[in-house]
């Protein structure tokens, strides 16, 4: 628990850091290391029967989608981001690079060929889970959004993190109705509860303190949103897990498994923070 604490502690402050302080070209390729040994780690959940030659071509995919997220030129007129028309298209002709590039490299490498299916679905499936929605983090982190776009990232944490902390403390104190066994046998309804106030509380402290243009009716709407949408991207990577009997997607951070067990849930409120404050409700950062 001690060695789980500390690390979680080390995390937030980097990840702090980085948010607030770091020039964008120095986070951007810190957190796209972070983003695609998370999409590593999810390719290699079926173990020895994945191939290096998929994990290699989806890397370097996955590289380009975040390459084009974090390069391409965004139209912006008076300083306001006015459109994405040329990012997206970079993302979306790396993408369908990379998916084209997988199955080449599975068509080359077949063999065992009961496998071979399963393994570019995988591959494809981990490049879209994980590359795609890790893409719209450095898309909002980019320096055309201002500090706004820094905040915001800021909150999506905070609403993810905060409701997994929760969770875990409210399921071990008062779980006791299960959530959804077949997937995750450990979550419980208490802590789904739990871990919504914690997303609540938490987006009011980074919307008191940094984000007083906000609405409370639609920081607390995100909010509720994020917390329950990242309750979903955690039980999402719990059936990937589950499927292939993986208890973690990694080793690397001591206590909390690998980095897709760290961002599992940020994946799915990332995309939901850039639609609600960017289109759905902006506001004056």
């Amino acid at each position: 628990m001690l060695v789980k604490i500390l690390t979680g502690l080390a995390l937030a402050a980097v990840a702090l850091f980085a948010i607030l302080e770091a020039p964008f070209l120095w986070v951007a390729p810190v957190a796209a290391v972070v983003f695609l040994i998370a999409q590593d780690e999810f390719i290699r959940l079926p173990g020895r029967q994945v191939k290096r030659v998929e994990r290699l071509v989806a890397a370097l995919a996955g590289a380009g989608i975040l390459a084009a997220a974090a390069l391409i030129p965004l139209e912006v007129v008076g300083g306001t981001v006015v459109g994405y028309g040329f990012v997206f298209q970079g993302i979306a002709t790396a993408f369908a690079t990379g998916v084209v590039a997988i199955l080449l490299a599975v068509l080359f490498t077949p063999h065992p060929i009961e496998q071979a299916g399963g393994r570019a679905s995988h591959a494809i499936a981990g490049l879209a889970y994980v590359g795609l929605l890790s893409a719209v983090a450095l898309l909002i982190l980019r320096d055309e959004h201002h500090q706004a776009g820094r905040y915001v990232v800021l909150l999506a944490g905070v609403v993810t993190w905060g409701n997994d902390t929760m969770a875990y403390f409210g399921g071990k104190t008062f779980g006791r109705h299960k959530m959804y066994p077949a997937i995750s046998p450990n979550k419980t309804w208490e802590g789904s509860v739990s871990g919504m106030i914690g997303s609540v509380g938490g987006a009011l402290i980074i919307g008191a303190w940094l984000l007083p243009a906000i609405g409370l009716a639609s920081l607390v709407g995100f909010a509720l949103v994020g917390g329950a949408l990242g309750q979903v991207g955690d039980l999402a990577e719990s059936l990937f897990k589950r499927t292939w009997g993986a208890k973690d997607s990694g080793n690397l951070l001591p206590g909390h498994g690998g980095f897709l067990d760290r961002i599992d849930a940020f994946l799915f409120v990332a995309p939901l923070a850039w639609f609600w404050f960017f289109w759905l409700f902006p506001f004056a950062g």
